[in-house]
């Protein structure tokens, strides 16, 4: 069976009407820069902690709410229907429609002045996932060349880190920077400085956004009627249910990891270990910047890498690997000794690498006229449960259980270190349906 799903895997990725040579590049490109700006809208309100709570007189368990279950919404509301209209109609436009709408809101999160307003303005935020992912990842499965969908989907995961270490660079330095800025643009004088770091990185948003215009709706390699209908999508999920259930259940064990990860480690740098605001910021920023660069490519390389000699699982069985790294990290930087600020940037460098992961398993194990609906339903789940969980059970039990803001080192450890183990459990145990799907794919 591994070599046939292999074969399989090989000639699912020989497009009908891909770009030739180099040319499939570009849009992939963009694709990347708009999840950058998405992860980098998103993750901006992760640096800038302290001094909106203080502004805005908000407690770290209301804070988490935004970070999480404010942008969980849209998703809930939005997401199938968005994909659903991404697998039968132009996936570009879906995104588009979606950088603009993400763009918009976190330049309105400039101008909040409570928490109700910025938690109104998040939900909007959340907009981002919605139409992006689905969509860019159905895009991309027919752009990728042969044998090659695992490192497109990692040069499109190397957004999210980069976005990342923009958000968190671009914020940290201009907090203590805002007088620099008001001097070259005094308009902005009656603008605290995390109100500054939201405008700017809506309105280079926007500009993102523009780039769409340039790339073309690639020839699907599929059908679209009837294949593609809620009733075909409802028996492939009945009929395959369990390896969705291993594989997306590992998939969002890992991504509550992260989202606890990116809402947290620069309060914890700052807070338990006392580093700088400005110095957790850069730390952080080029932990992401390494991940992105260094670390993503590579994984996806490797994915395709092990499926092309016979190892159509490859991608479950690096995803373990990550895991079990994720959790032993996560244990050291819950120790809060010497070696805990170290565990916690090399931790925060490995986030980018579950979104390669997610974006190969998924596609290879369904057909293609489901696969944005599928993506969308898995984001549905992962921004119900992990976007929404992850920064708030860590907040919970700073609150509630250590009764101690200090503590919260502890509590994103315990967190982690739970997620990302039972994640490992997961992928192991997925292998054998995993293969079972893709080879019916």
């Amino acid at each position: 069976m591994d070599a046939s799903v292999a074969s399989r895997y090989g000639d699912q990725m020989r497009r009908v009407g891909s770009p030739a040579g180099v040319r499939w590049l570009w849009p992939i490109l963009v694709l990347a820069l708009c999840h950058a700006q998405a992860i980098a809208s998103f993750q901006i309100l992760n640096v800038l902690t302290d001094p909106i709570k203080a502004s805005l007189a908000i407690t770290d368990t209301q804070y988490s709410l935004l970070q999480g279950f404010a942008v969980a919404i849209f998703a809930a509301a939005l997401g199938i229907p968005a994909a659903r209209r991404a697998d039968v109609r132009s996936r570009r436009n879906v995104i588009l429609i979606g950088a603009c709408g993400w763009s918009l809101a976190t330049v309105a999160c400039a101008f909040v002045h409570n928490f109700s307003q910025l938690f109104a303005a998040r939900i909007f935020m959340g907009v981002g996932e919605v139409f992006l992912f689905p969509a860019a990842l159905s895009l991309i499965a027919d752009l990728a060349l042969q044998g090659r969908l695992s490192s497109a989907v990692a040069v499109f995961g190397s957004g999210g880190p980069l976005g990342a270490a923009a958000a968190l660079y671009g914020g940290s330095w201009i907090l203590p920077h805002r007088e620099v800025l008001v001097g070259w643009l005094p308009m902005w004088s009656d603008f605290e400085g995390w109100r500054i770091a939201f405008i700017c990185c809506g309105l280079s948003g926007v500009a993102t956004a523009m780039l769409l215009l340039t790339v073309r709706e690639p020839c699907r390699s599929h059908g679209l009627a009837s294949e593609s209908s809620w009733n075909a999508l409802r028996h492939w999920l009945a009929s395959h249910w369990v390896g969705y259930a291993l594989v997306s259940g590992g998939m969002l064990c890992l991504a509550l990891c992260a989202f606890a990860t990116a809402a947290w480690v620069p309060t914890v740098l700052t807070r338990v270990n006392q580093v700088p605001l400005e110095w957790a910021g850069r730390m952080t920023a080029s932990a992401a910047l390494i991940g992105g660069a260094l670390l993503s490519y590579p994984a996806g390389y490797l994915v395709d890498r092990l499926i092309r000699n016979g190892r159509p699982d490859g991608v479950l069985r690096v995803g373990a690997v990550l895991a079990a790294g994720l959790a032993g990290l996560a244990a050291m930087g819950a120790t809060a000794n010497e070696f805990a600020i170290a565990a916690w940037v090399c931790l925060y460098a490995l986030l980018g690498i579950p979104t390669v992961l997610a974006g190969t398993a998924l596609p290879m194990m369904t057909p293609g006229p489901m696969r944005a609906q599928v993506m969308a339903v898995h984001l549905l789940l992962m921004n119900l449960l992990p976007l929404s969980l992850g920064p708030l059970i860590v907040a919970l039990l700073t609150d509630g259980f250590f009764h101690r803001p200090a503590a919260v080192g502890a509590s994103l450890g315990i967190v982690d270190t739970v997620a990302a183990s039972l994640a490992a459990f997961l992928f192991w145990m997925g292998r054998r349906r995993f293969n079972t799907s893709c080879a019916a794919a």
